[in-house]
């Protein structure tokens, strides 16, 4: 009976995941082919229960398979398969999932948009996306008579205290929807699949039209 319980949970286990996995690789399909995520770039992933369902290291996002995820607990550690290799940011992953209990995904690309304007305006300081009709694609915002922060972090390969400083900025400030890393790429997420998406594709957009702006300037 135990053995029948056990076997039963894995299966549901394994029938959840493969859902979410089914959604992280069109995820990846659809914003390869929208070029944000260049080469092996960028990184994807679901909440699953008190686990964190993400793609694993070095993987062309394009061309990702069943193989290509790995569950991790919220100190991105593996939890199966230790062979794998989870993307070195699933830190920032975790932080967020814990900040934001209504997200389910997150979504990390390397749009140029994001890249070329987090370098013009530089490390610790803030991307203000204003009056833009657009942000009525953001969770929550219904009108477009409002101002977007997006904060901008220094890229670093010390995830733990980058991890930290993001924590420290959103301590103080939650209501956001993203955040870059100057010179890297943006961070956002949403309660669903397409939220997540659609939050991708309005920012990187939003990004466009202010390096545009500056042009004008």
């Amino acid at each position: 009976m135990i053995l029948e319980e056990i076997s039963s949970k894995n299966m549901e286990i394994v029938e959840n995941t493969q859902k979410l996995k089914a959604e992280l690789i069109e995820a990846g399909k659809k914003l390869a082919a929208k070029n944000l995520l260049p080469a092996t770039s960028g990184n994807l992933s679901a909440r699953f229960e008190n686990l964190i369902l993400v793609t694993v290291s070095g993987k062309d996002k394009a061309q990702l398979t069943e193989e290509d995820f790995m569950l991790v607990n919220y100190r991105a550690e593996a939890v199966e398969d230790i062979s794998k290799k989870p993307s070195a940011e699933t830190l920032l992953h975790s932080l967020v999932y814990e900040n934001y209990p209504k997200a389910n995904y997150i979504y990390h690309v390397h749009s140029s948009a994001s890249v070329i304007l987090s370098k013009k305006i530089g490390a610790n300081k803030e991307i203000l996306l204003e009056n833009y009709e657009l942000l009525k694609a953001l969770s929550g915002i219904n009108t477009h008579s409002t101002t977007e922060i997006v904060p901008i972090f220094r890229n670093s390969q010390n995830i733990a205290s980058l991890a930290q400083d993001v924590k420290q900025f959103l301590s103080v400030k939650s209501d956001i929807h993203a955040f870059v890393l100057e010179g890297h790429g943006f961070y956002t997420w949403g309660a669903t699949h397409k939220e997540c998406l659609r939050h991708v594709e309005a920012l990187d957009t939003l990004f466009s039209c202010e390096i545009e702006m500056m042009k004008l300037n």
